[in-house]
């Protein structure tokens, strides 16, 4: 209840009171008591008005004050939802420009990354180019090697054909290059090339393709086809007998490897192919070649051509362990043949003088009329000193046709003076080098 309202009812409770009191001092005579219990009774209404009023205007006064401490609140909270809001506003700014920073670095990455990319595509591609060039095929998938082997075949087979020599070559080493997958395929179209060629005789077939010796020799262009030619028994042997005369070349690959697989055919071979595997053991240095040699020396007894090659080669190895195979073969060997080739190689060893020693000697050649015995170290030709076969010749070739000449032999620690006459000398020899 509002302020003015109670005051206005409290005047009328006074008003109402002073009448009554007038009524019993100054007015008519009436019934007193009935109007004095009526008056009490309109008082104790007014009195419990007043009573109401006072409670509406407490009840008033603290909703105002509720109020007004909701207001403060509200306002606080409108104050810390202000600066909250201004702080949120404040990060978004600042969001929003780390975000622009953002943007712009990823948009100079992403222009600088598209540009390595291409660039480094662009390297890709001339890198794969370099490696196709030069017979590295390795990053292409099983698909791309099956799609080329396929062409390639059939390229060849063209070119074969049309007997278009280069074109069949070419056929060949662009196969080679794909792999193992395509050994077996390249392994068929060489022995296409190589029966034209002539294996058996060697050099002796039609020819269709018209190849010379050194472009048969260089059919073969990588090391894992030579290696699988060594190493599958499934292979031919015209084809493992190739392998083997090219193993030799492949100085980028390890001697000792090379070696190895040589050993291998030599322990296991019979006839050619032991002449090739040795020949192959005597161009590899590696010190393993020397105990293939060995053993082979030592346990061949089919094959006393191809025990002489391994003396000769071992000779050359010069090393203890291939002079003791040496002597042990010039005393036991059962082929006396090979006992001879073993002996003039240790004489050879223990030579005195740098000449060429006498190793062989035709009965009817001029060198046997003229007293020049195997074993014999010629040092000197009509004046001329000679350290091998082809210094001999060269100096034959200053000789007038009939006239003798003169040579000087080492035999034993004795020098000698033969004269040779016109002719045919009949002599075949090794060069040698004294010890120092």
């Amino acid at each position: 209840m509002e302020k003015g309202t109670t005051t206005a009812v409290f005047c009328t409770l006074l008003g109402l009171a002073a009448g009554v009191g007038g009524m019993y001092l100054f007015g008519p005579n009436r019934d007193a008591q009935g109007d004095l219990a009526a008056a009490e009774r309109r008082v104790g209404a007014l009195q419990a008005e007043l009573d109401e009023a006072r409670l509406g205007r407490e009840k008033a006064a603290r909703e105002a004050e509720d109020a007004r401490k909701e207001r403060e609140r509200t306002l606080n909270a409108g104050g810390d939802m202000a600066a909250e809001l201004g702080r949120v506003a404040d990060d978004k700014a600042e969001l929003q420009a780390k975000a622009r920073e953002y943007k712009d670095k990823y948009d100079t990455l992403k222009a600088g990354s598209d540009e390595a990319l291409r660039q480094k595509n662009a390297r890709v591609e001339q890198l794969e180019k370099l490696l196709e060039d030069n017979g590295i095929l390795s990053h292409f998938s099983p698909e791309e090697i099956a799609r080329r082997i396929e062409s390639g075949k059939a390229e060849f087979e063209r070119a074969f054909a049309t007997k278009d020599k280069k074109a069949a070559i070419a056929a060949l080493w662009d196969l080679q290059k794909l792999g193992p997958a395509a050994y077996d395929d390249a392994i068929a179209m060489w022995k296409q090339v190589a029966a034209d060629f002539g294996l058996n005789p060697f050099g002796q077939g039609p020819n269709t393709l018209g190849l010379n010796f050194q472009e048969y020799t260089s059919l073969i262009t990588t090391y894992g086809l030579v290696h699988k030619g060594l190493t599958d028994p499934n292979v031919d042997q015209g084809f493992r007998i190739s392998s083997l005369y090219g193993l030799a070349w492949w100085t980028s690959e390890p001697a000792a490897d090379r070696a190895r697989l040589a050993g291998d055919i030599l322990l296991a071979s019979k006839g050619y192919e032991s002449t090739v595997a040795i020949t192959a053991l005597n161009d590899i240095p590696d010190p393993a070649s020397v105990r293939y040699l060995t053993d082979y020396l030592s346990t061949n007894t089919d094959n006393a051509g191809a025990r002489k090659q391994a003396v000769t080669s071992l000779a050359g190895k010069d090393t203890p362990e291939a002079w003791a195979a040496i002597e042990h073969a010039a005393a036991n060997d059962p082929d006396p043949e090979v006992r001879k080739a073993a002996g003039q190689q240790m004489a050879a060893r223990n030579a005195t003088v740098e000449g060429v020693m006498i190793t062989f000697v035709a009965q009817d050649g001029q060198g046997a009329l003229a007293g020049i015995q195997v074993g014999d170290i010629m040092t000197r030709y009509n004046g001329v000193a000679v350290k091998n076969l082809q210094d001999v010749n060269a100096a034959k070739g200053g000789v007038a046709e009939g006239q003798s000449v003169q040579v000087l032999v080492r035999r034993g620690n004795e020098d000698l003076s033969l004269t040779i006459g016109p002719g045919s000398i009949g002599i075949n020899g090794i060069a040698v080098i004294p010890k120092q």
